[in-house]
């Protein structure tokens, strides 16, 4: 089994090993940027996996991006507008691998507003307060109406116009969960707040870039009864370890890194064993390493299993890329199943599997690897059901594909199409809840979680 094979399908790693370009000294010429953007459409035209389902379903023109990208270049154009516009390319793909990995012009959001803001039914609320060190009097709920000026759903649109994702409910909460990185040091913003007031203020921006949704991951799989013999099993990531996993020589070594979060599985199911049901919570998580979903898919599944099949983009300049390069022939332009059970090296999980009744809780965060263990159980475990808000869909095998000549930006982008056990492409589309549930201003101000309570009231009936 090549390890690309069982790695790169959910696992985008691209963007955190590919080698860094040192910044360009001098200023790029129009001809150049118009090149540059010419060298990219063709890149995608010839290399991209998604390229033709995108185009039937999701309206995405690559030809007619360029020619608008390039109708915008001019001798005016600086490298930091040139960079917004390779970002603004890998965006209208709509594939949540796709990127422009740029050192043409420094950072182009060096700053980031003091305040976290989160998606919710009512419109843009304030979620996050704790690095705003003078505070006008703003409350959490608060909704968002302004952004210097401008009404926000035009902030929004102008900002999910950069943001990557595979599907358009995704990127708008991503593109929410990023607003508050900026290009400038000050924001006017403007609220509504909770008693209908409105507030105005100019606020001054933090260096650097702020993640508010970041948290430290101590422990890769917790485990709680949540009602009478109710376990709820979360998994905010399967990412575990990623720096040693890669610098592994070996699979044994790379399966021995892991250990530790595969053990971790093996405590939660065990302690469902005797559960009436279990919510298993995938809600944020945005992918990491395969062998870790399939492990969670062997204790939920048993026997031998497909548990998705791959089909590799057949091209000249991807068979060229390193990593590609000695590759068989035959590993390209067909589908392969994928039957985990039969890949040596690694530990399987041989218990008992639980078979009981299971829901699991999504979001549109949940990406790439996760993406692909919700499409299994959908087809394999159809009894399942699906609680949340539609997952962002997005999964594939993500290459670093080509570098452009005169920027030396490295674009990257999916060179795999990823099939769910019975056939159904996941990418564009991926998992649609069973039981909806939107996230609202009142029960987020009060901290509640009606996806857990409805998940609970399905295994209670």
């Amino acid at each position: 089994m090549v390890l690309a094979f069982v790695l790169l399908p959910g696992c985008n790693h691209e963007s955190e090993t590919m080698p860094m370009t040192a910044p360009l000294t001098s200023e790029l010429t129009a001809a150049e940027m118009r090149a540059d953007l010419e060298q990219y459409h063709d890149s995608v035209v010839e290399a991209s996996a998604y390229l033709e389902s995108k185009r039937r379903d999701q309206s995405v023109d690559v030809t007619q991006t360029r020619d608008r990208l390039l109708a915008r270049v001019s001798s005016k154009t600086t490298k930091q507008d040139f960079a917004l516009l390779l970002k603004e390319f890998a965006a209208s793909l709509k594939e949540g691998h796709s990127d422009a990995f740029s050192d043409v012009a420094p950072e182009v959001f060096p700053f980031s507003w003091p305040i976290g803001f989160l998606a919710v039914r009512e419109g843009v609320m304030v979620a996050n307060l704790n690095w705003l060190a003078n505070n006008p009097g703003l409350k959490p709920g608060d909704l968002l109406v302004k952004v210097d000026g401008k009404p926000i759903e035009e902030f929004l649109q102008s900002r999910m116009a950069i943001t990557t994702a595979s599907t358009d409910h995704a990127r708008r909460t991503i593109a929410v969960d990023q607003m508050h990185w900026s290009s400038l040091s000050t924001v006017e913003l403007e609220f509504e707040q909770q008693d209908g007031s409105i507030l105005n203020s100019i606020f001054h921006c933090l260096p650097g870039r702020v993640d508010y949704r970041n948290r430290d991951l101590k422990e890769f799989c917790t485990h709680s009864t949540v009602a009478d013999k109710i376990v709820k099993i979360e998994i905010p990531s399967f990412i575990w370890n990623n720096d040693a996993f890669f610098a592994a020589a070996t699979d044994e070594a790379r399966d021995a890194v892991i250990d530790d979060a595969k053990s971790r599985i093996d405590d939660a199911f065990s302690a469902a064993a005797d559960a009436r049901g279990v919510i298993l919570d995938l809600r944020n998580n945005e992918g990491g390493l395969e062998l870790l979903s399939i492990y969670v898919a062997e204790h939920l599944v048993a026997g031998d299993f497909t548990y998705f099949e791959i089909e590799r983009q057949d091209s000249a300049l991807l068979r060229s890329r390193p990593g590609y390069q000695n590759m068989d022939r035959s590993e390209f332009g067909k589908r392969i199943s994928q039957r985990p059970r039969n890949w040596l090296s690694f530990r399987h999980f041989e218990g008992d599997t639980y078979d009981g009744p299971l829901v699991v809780l999504i979001n549109e965060r949940c990406f790439s690897t996760t993406d692909n263990l919700c499409a299994f159980l959908r087809d394999v475990r159809p009894e399942t059901k699906f609680v949340g808000m539609p997952t962002n869909g997005g999964t594939g095998e993500p290459a670093h594909v080509d570098t452009l000549t005169n920027s030396g930006a490295r674009i990257q982008f999916c060179v795999s199409r990823v099939y769910s056990p019975n056939g159904r492409l996941i990418e564009g589309s991926g998992t649609l809840p069973d039981v909806r549930v939107e996230r609202d201003r009142e029960s987020a101000i009060r901290r509640q979680d009606p996806a857990m309570e409805a998940a609970i009231r399905i295994l209670q009936d």
